[in-house]
């Protein structure tokens, strides 16, 4: 029996709704993170007062904080975000690290997704294998929702504890960014890191080595994935705290990075390299 041809594959009116519901989530999703449905500031209002890394200048304003009308502001504006963690704050917050999460995530996982639908098509499982797909993806998605529910809780904890600039999402001291950069540095050289690397470059590998049936077990694989995608990313996740959460060139960056790292450049040396130069820079703030 003679394959069908790459692109008549990826043309299949299945195959183009699956292509087009990942299109549409990352649109979504990415569109709520930049214009910050239901935040104070939209994440392009934070990028224009941030910049790329603006951390030590935000350093400073902080420390030299007096009686000029900006600082007050700030120092009201800060005060403000500590007294809006209500339950309807604490639920945005939530929302947003999640969707931000979906957005920065989902291409990554694209060829896992495509992939897990195809085996699913062509198994005795055909006929319900869009809706296996949805539930790949659901359980892979519900874990970057128990991470962003973690984050949360930091992100309320850094805030209420003066550890990060309230309105800006930013950690305010040096030493804290220095200690963040580098700790997720060093995990890029870790066993754990390669392993669930290796898991995310290899798609075909990881499906067949948990294939499981049914829609239970098409969640549960999506989890799975998703727990392996966790593995590899949590650390760089947590350098938004260092740039900024809503920071457009962070979110960008990171969520190319991602991008690169999984599926363009799969090689060893480049999360090794991308581990030294952040080892390097956290070590910068630390001197």
């Amino acid at each position: 029996m003679l394959e069908k041809p790459k692109l008549s594959i990826v043309l299949e009116k299945d195959n183009l709704i699956v292509y087009l519901s990942i299109f549409l989530i990352v649109i979504i999703t990415g569109l709520y993170t930049i214009f910050g449905i239901g935040m104070p500031m939209s994440a392009i209002e934070m990028t224009k007062m941030s910049g790329i890394f603006s951390m030590s200048s935000s350093m400073e304003m902080n420390m030299n904080m007096g009686s000029n009308n900006m600082d007050m502001n700030m120092g009201s504006n800060n005060m403000d975000m500590k007294n809006r963690w209500s339950i309807s704050m604490a639920m945005s917050m939530f929302l947003m690290w999640w969707l931000m999460m979906i957005a920065m995530m989902t291409p990554s996982a694209a060829p896992t997704l495509l992939l897990f639908h195809n085996l699913k098509k062509i198994g005795s499982e055909g006929k319900k294998a869009l809706s296996y797909t949805y539930l790949f993806l659901f359980g892979y998605l519900i874990i970057w929702a128990i991470f962003s529910l973690i984050a949360c809780i930091i992100h309320k904890f850094f805030d209420t504890s003066s550890i990060t600039d309230a309105a800006m999402m930013q950690l305010k001291s040096v030493q804290f960014s220095g200690i963040l950069l580098i700790t997720a540095g060093v995990y890029q050289f870790t066993p754990l890191k390669n392993a669930c690397l290796e898991k995310c470059r290899t798609p075909i590998d990881f499906l067949s080595s948990n294939n499981r049936k049914g829609a239970k077990g098409s969640f549960i694989m999506g989890a799975h994935h998703g727990l392996f995608c966790l593995g590899c990313c949590w650390a760089l996740m947590a350098l938004l705290f260092v740039g900024g959460v809503m920071n457009l060139f962070w979110i960008t960056g990171l969520a190319l990075y991602v991008l690169i790292e999984k599926i363009i450049i799969k090689a060893g040396w480049l999360d090794k390299i991308m581990g030294l130069i952040l080892i390097f820079f956290g070590t910068s703030l630390l001197i």
